[in-house]
């Protein structure tokens, strides 16, 4: 059924897209956290 392996190519798409998003918000997210800290706090 060629309907089924389009919607089984979508999912696929549409999760290593999700995966990508996270994983690139969560790397500028690490980066960015020592600036958004306050100066004097020693970091954790």
């Amino acid at each position: 059924m060629p309907a089924t392996a389009e919607l089984i190519g979508a999912t696929v798409a549409l999760v290593g897209l999700g995966i990508l998003t996270l994983c690139s918000v969560r790397s500028i997210t690490r980066r960015r956290a020592p600036s958004l800290l306050p100066d004097g706090e020693p970091h954790p």
